[in-house]
């Protein structure tokens, strides 16, 4: 057998292999043996007449397609095995060579991502010092009382902020669209969850009231309905008001945050959890920026294949998100503007940056031998034991099949440590 291997693009190779005569006509033995089997002659068992008389019974083709089905693992595990190669994905194959003596083939491979790093100490990008205002804590702690608010039934008209409960069909040009009609509906007037004009077309209903509402969807709307005027005619039950808590301590008891009983001690850890957020994000932002910079200055063979299958995975995802929400793909890029091509281009440049990010990082951590510990997990579960009040080793069991994951968490965060440490 010889082999010739030959670099087509980056991250794939191409390898030449040739049979021997004795692999080749054994695997020609093989695949005859295995037919010839099935084959009855009279007066012989099935596959016990002589080779001359199973012959005949045996299509050529088949024989053919069971000798090169034998011949090729066996090509292929001595080429990679030989020629040091890490294969990706499954090959490509093309048969190049096919007598009755000779066998060739080519074998077109994508091969596991190789990099050779880049200087990855001592760079620079810039940093944020991250800050938080009064006027940031007084909106969050705003947001969380609104999370505490109540609904409460009133006997009025319904205005911006109340919640309407409702039922609704629409009608374009007199006839009823699908997606167009609900029962008992909940809908936050101002929320912006209906096209424009619906919610302010509900202002001033009470309950029990039956109120036609006329809109004109907007022209990025799905092809079907799009700039059409449309009739939706609604039938109200109740009108809910929000009731906002005041910021009192009472309130503040009543979120049962642990810890804290005061409005001050509440503006407090609010403005520490709003701070050490902008300070992770600070920190995600200045290593992203880093392993930019790592990524630009390595040698990446990282094969076009890779990045595909990765951005047909983003695409997949995304639709069956859309889907999930009752939307067809179609509908989805009529409603966004969003051109194909667009969209598959996005996803390729998103998957290759990520894909080559991660490459980097994953050989930083084996190249300074930044692994995550047996101990360094216990330690982590630890940790979060503690904060459940649950013994380690309910925890441990608990998560038993995310280990790993938690386990290369661990390992990232060492390595963005380290790339904190390292650099300035």
């Amino acid at each position: 057998m010889s082999d010739k291997l030959k670099k087509v693009a980056p991250g794939k190779v191409e390898i030449t292999v040739a049979a021997s005569k004795e692999e080749w006509q054994k695997a020609k033995d093989k695949a005859f043996n295995k037919l010839a089997a099935k084959v009855t002659v009279k007066g012989f068992r099935p596959g016990k007449a002589p080779k001359a008389e199973l012959a005949k019974g045996v299509n050529p083709d088949q024989l053919n397609n069971e000798a090169i089905n034998n011949i090729l693992p066996i090509l292929y595990s001595k080429a990679l095995e030989e020629e040091k190669v890490t294969p990706f994905m499954q090959p490509n194959v093309e048969i190049t060579k096919f007598s009755s003596d000779d066998f060739e083939a080519k074998f077109t491979i994508v091969i596991a991502p190789n990099v050779k790093l880049g200087a990855y100490k001592d760079l620079h990008a810039e940093k944020e010092a991250p800050s938080v205002s009064d006027k940031e804590v007084e909106d969050a702690v705003n947001s969380q009382l609104q999370g505490a608010a109540t609904l409460e039934v009133v006997d009025r008209e319904a205005k911006m902020g109340d919640t309407v409960t409702f039922d609704f069909e629409g009608f374009v040009d007199g006839k009823p669209f699908d997606g167009g009609k609900a029962e008992n509906y909940s809908l936050e007037l101002g929320s912006h969850s209906f096209v424009p004009g619906f919610e302010e077309g509900l202002v001033g209903v009470k309950s029990g009231d039956a109120k036609d509402v006329e809109i004109t969807f907007p022209e990025n709307y799905v092809k079907e309905l799009a700039s059409k005027k449309a009739v939706f005619k609604c039938k109200i039950h109740e009108i809910k008001e929000k009731k906002v808590p005041e910021l009192n301590d009472e309130a503040v008891k009543d979120l049962a945050i642990p810890g804290v009983e005061t409005v001050d001690q509440l503006k407090e850890k609010t403005k520490t959890d709003l701070l050490t957020s902008k300070v992770n994000a600070a920190q995600r932002a200045y290593v992203d920026a880093i392993v930019s910079k790592i990524v630009e200055t390595s040698e990446i063979d990282l094969a076009d294949e890779i990045v595909d299958q990765e951005a047909a995975t983003q695409e997949a995802n995304l639709k069956k998100r859309i889907e999930a929400q009752g939307l067809t793909f179609e509908q989805y890029l009529e409603i966004t503007g969003t051109k194909v091509e667009d969209l598959k281009k996005q996803f390729h440049d998103e998957s290759a940056k990520n894909i080559k990010s991660f490459l980097v990082v994953s050989t930083i951590g084996a190249q300074e031998k930044l692994d995550a510990t047996d101990a360094d997990v216990d330690a982590e579960i630890a940790k979060m034991a503690e904060s459940y009040k649950m013994k380690p080793e309910d925890i441990k069991k608990a998560i038993e099949p995310q280990l790993a994951s938690l386990r290369d968490n661990l390992r990232t965060k060492k390595i963005e440590d380290f790339l904190l440490a390292n650099n300035h």
